[in-house]
């Protein structure tokens, strides 16, 4: 049976301890605090990095070098891996699909297949969870990519940031409508759309935007039968711990169920305290 490797990174909310228990490779994006730079999940941890996050200026992220992934397809070559599909966040958001461009046909054994989710954190976390469970069943390169498309189409992901300013200085949204939003105190509660942030409303508080979260992976579960699910935090234990709560019936029929706190190269753009839910309907 061909040996198939599935490839995540770090944008996808992915550590490597949840890489080593699904078998899923997990490749580091670089993340910058002031003048410092750090491989992400490598040495610098998601506790240590919202510790830090008020007390720098200056905030970025970006691909890992181009010889770091050379090397690292390279030592799956030579463990014997005959396909591989890395499975990337949107390209509208980050630069990892087109990194593997540059390097997809060097190789002489190892044969690189590339999907990107059109989406980011763990909603393409979700995705790759699910191109492992299906590689584990045995399936070829082409049927996991003819179901993750299918399956991409289903694909929710809803966050509510309760503050814009990171998202505003990393380009992700539009700067006029986040000056407004921390003005008149508007939480908006975000998606993403064609590969891109999108806003979904504009709700005035944290307890209405928190329902209208809740709402809308309700509304999404009561469809299907079969989904994977994950609430996401950036240092926001206690609404993490209400999602649970608010969603204790959805969690309880989910097929699979994580808890992540979002990794650093994330929480440069989504700022401290935000909260989600990504689902990823099966059915």
């Amino acid at each position: 049976m061909t040996k198939i490797a599935i490839i995540a990174d770090t944008s996808q909310d992915f550590t490597f301890e949840l890489g080593k228990k699904y078998d899923i490779e997990v490749i580091p994006y670089q993340v910058q605090l002031d003048d410092q730079h750090y491989l992400d999940q490598v040495d610098l941890d998601s506790r240590t990095f919202y510790q830090r996050i008020g007390q720098c200026d200056r905030l970025s992220t970006g691909t890992p070098s181009l010889q770091w992934v050379i090397d690292r397809l390279k030592q799956l070559e030579e463990a014997g891996y005959e396909q591989a599909i890395a499975l990337t966040s949107s390209a509208k958001l980050t630069g990892m699909s087109q990194l593997y461009g540059v390097v997809q046909g060097d190789f002489d054994k190892l044969k690189l297949t590339l999907f990107d989710t059109q989406s980011i954190a763990s909603g393409a976390g979700l995705l790759t969870l699910y191109a492992a469970k299906l590689r584990d069943q045995g399936k070829s390169v082409l049927e996991i990519m003819q179901a993750l498309d299918q399956a991409s189409q289903q694909l929710k992901i809803y966050a509510v940031f309760r503050t814009l300013k990171y998202l505003i200085k990393g380009g992700r949204f539009n700067k006029y409508v986040g000056m407004i939003g921390s003005f008149l105190n508007i939480h908006p509660l975000l998606t993403v759309k064609e590969g891109e942030v999108s806003m979904i409303s504009r709700t005035r508080g944290r307890n209405k935007s928190f329902k209208a979260l809740v709402q809308q992976i309700q509304n999404v579960a009561a469809n299907h039968e079969n989904y994977y699910l994950t609430i996401f935090g950036a240092n926001n234990p206690r609404e993490v711990a209400q999602l649970k709560t608010a969603l204790q019936k959805e969690i309880g029929q989910a097929e699979l169920y994580l808890e992540t706190e979002l990794t650093p190269v994330l929480g440069v753009h989504s700022g401290p305290e935000a909260v989600g839910v990504a689902i990823l309907p099966l059915d």
